[in-house]
């Protein structure tokens, strides 16, 4: 069982006796103004409403790694520990210290003023990157929001700009880095920024054209069109429906007859007579009959 958090103080702040089962690492979500004797306010995950107020040479130290904009702290971090040595009021009380911090390109050493006739150094360590991004406060979150919106960005922009942001990773503001955050809310979105994320994505050249003329179906032989040339020689002949052998001079186009084609009918000659032969013509003068012919109407 771990008692850690029975040994918190009381208090509406961070206090030493908070690190005394050892150091903490906190990442700052808001830095504010303090009262006369506590300038500034340092808010972090998970504090519970305590937020750390850092002792001056503890504000010498942040000032000489992060610069003097507090607003520039947002999403960076702080390994804090207890100094036991700490001296006020001539007494070793102990105090509130900084070990590392993160955004250092290497080992910081400072000099701050131990008592009124001595300055001693005091180094600080770079703090390595977190193996996993933290989640980003809610006040955070809302802020971020706020500024996008004052700039002017849309829901569907805000989800493209976060996009951007994360390299396509994810397009939620709740998962977007810390440090990527506090810019939103120092800096805001610039118009161009703005522009670019409202409008409407542009096709994709490579993409199909979903709007293409679709090929004609299959509607089946039955409609399918025919066309042929023929010579006054050679007259069109069909010989069963849905075909077409040749047609007259020039190109005209038959539409075929979707019906089944009736069944050839032939006429049958009446009973008791024979059907005629047709007449053969000859070229050339008509033949004599023979001798022995009868002349019609002579008996």
């Amino acid at each position: 069982m771990d008692i850690t958090a029975t040994l918190e103080a009381k208090s509406s702040q961070l206090n030493t006796d908070d690190l005394i089962a050892g150091a903490k690492t906190i990442t700052i979500t808001k830095v504010s103004a303090g009262s006369a004797e506590q300038p500034v306010a340092v808010s972090f995950e998970g504090d519970g409403g305590k937020p750390w107020y850092p002792c001056k040479s503890m504000r010498r130290v942040l000032v000489a790694a992060w610069g003097a904009d507090a607003l520039q702290y947002v999403g960076r971090r702080v390994t804090l520990f207890r100094d036991p040595s700490v001296i006020y009021g001539g007494i070793a009380v102990g105090g509130i210290r900084v070990s590392h911090l993160s955004h250092l390109d290497g080992p910081l050493s400072i000099a701050l003023t131990v008592t009124r006739q001595k300055r001693s150094p005091y180094k600080v360590q770079p703090l390595p990157a977190p193996l996993a991004t933290a989640k980003p406060a809610a006040d955070l979150i809302q802020a971020a929001a706020a500024a996008c919106r004052r700039s002017g960005l849309t829901d569907a922009g805000i989800a493209a700009f976060v996009l951007e942001l994360t390299q396509g990773n994810t397009s939620a503001l709740s998962d977007a880095p810390l440090e990527a955050l506090a810019k939103i809310v120092r800096r805001g979105v610039s118009p161009q920024t703005v522009k670019r994320c409202n409008a409407k994505p542009e096709a994709d050249p490579q993409a199909p054209n979903s709007e293409a003329t679709p090929s004609s179906p299959d509607l089946g032989p039955s409609s399918l069109t025919l066309e042929a040339t023929s010579t006054p020689e050679q007259p069109a002949a069909v010989t069963e429906p849905g075909t077409v052998e040749r047609l007259p001079v020039g190109r005209t186009t038959v539409a075929a007859d979707p019906r089944p084609a009736p069944a050839p009918t032939t006429a049958a000659p009446a009973a008791g007579r024979r059907s005629a032969p047709a007449p053969v013509r000859r070229s050339g003068p008509a033949a004599a009959p023979a001798a022995d012919a009868p002349i019609p109407g002579l008996d």
